[in-house]
């Protein structure tokens, strides 16, 4: 089901609150799971704003081996010729 508020359409399931431990769970459905790029053991922060419970993915700072892996044939750059020697460089 889609509603509208104001200028946003919103996709509406509904689900069940279930125990998980001492805590209470909610699943998120796959549709908005995947708008939000969200992934299994993912982190993400719970809030309240507004009356509304927040639920946002954590910003995991980036790894070298990430960045690496973002390297494509499409993005990578040619070499570079920096000059020739200056001082005591070696090449």
């Amino acid at each position: 089901m889609h509603e509208v508020y104001s200028l946003y359409i919103l996709y509406i399931m509904k689900t069940k609150i279930q125990k998980w431990g001492n805590s209470l769970g909610v699943r998120i459905p796959k549709y908005i799971a995947d708008q939000k790029n969200l992934r299994d053991g993912q982190g993400v922060t719970v809030g309240l704003s507004n009356g509304q419970i927040v639920i946002e993915p954590v910003q995991t700072p980036q790894t070298l081996n990430t960045l690496l892996d973002g390297i494509t044939a499409g993005n990578l750059h040619d070499a570079t010729d920096w000059s020739g020697v200056v001082g005591k460089e070696l090449w």
